[in-house]
């Protein structure tokens, strides 16, 4: 199973088998408990990670102590360090969201391989240009979305990623309203204004959207 997700990274699937064999047999295994980090902002860390189950997540600390959520990372994703490239601290921090297992490589192992294979090297620049992208998204949400706005774009992209109309609430308000950069009180209150126009139903275990049509609306607000 592990060497099955392995090879279905979008980068190490370009080197040999052989060569995949021996990256893995050279990964250091973290497991790691909800809430736990495995690198903190600030932080020198040059390292490769592949995320064999559970899932990180990419949190940025104001300098007012407030946490922004800006992205998630599951298997079978690898995430290539800041560090690894411009031996910088990280703007960001890696955070278990739940029991998570990674490999984990140094930079002189990884620098090793792609020595040898450049052109690895165009697949992790199509990497990186994707999250560039990802991250203007990100950015141009919070400088002219509204919360609102926001929090059906995310409620939208959880429905995506559950191929369903049905959002298991495996996360706390605090994290929701990290992700859309508000407070968990302003979030709580869209959530159930949501609830009373019958776009959703929140219940204990879920949220279940009613109707998608006016949450696209409220996106584009």
């Amino acid at each position: 199973m592990e060497r099955s997700t392995f090879h279905q990274a979008d980068i190490f699937k370009n080197l040999p088998e052989h060569e995949r064999i021996n990256l893995l047999k050279e990964a250091r295994v973290r497991n790691l408990s909800k809430g736990e980090y495995l690198a903190h902002q600030e932080d020198i860390w040059p390292y490769v990670v592949f995320i064999k189950k559970g899932q990180l997540r990419w949190i940025m600390l104001s300098t007012s102590g407030k946490e922004h959520l800006l992205f998630n990372l599951e298997s079978p994703e690898v995430f290539w360090a800041h560090s690894i490239f411009d031996g910088n601290p990280m703007p960001a921090s890696l955070v278990a969201a739940k029991k998570t297992t990674a490999l984990i490589w140094n930079q002189e192992t990884i620098l090793s391989y792609l020595r040898r294979y450049p052109d690895v090297m165009w697949e992790i620049t199509r990497k990186l240009t994707g999250i560039m992208r990802q991250a203007r998204e990100i950015i141009y949400g919070l400088a002219f979305k509204p919360v609102a706005g926001r929090l059906a774009t995310l409620l939208i992209q959880q429905c995506a990623d559950s191929t369903g109309t049905s959002i298991e609430r495996n996360f706390t308000l605090v994290e929701l309203a990290s992700t859309v950069a508000s407070s968990p009180e302003v979030v709580c209150r869209l959530l159930y204004q949501f609830q009373e126009d019958g776009i959703l139903e929140i219940t204990r275990a879920s949220i279940n959207i009613n109707n998608m049509e006016a949450l696209e609306n409220a996106k584009k607000d």
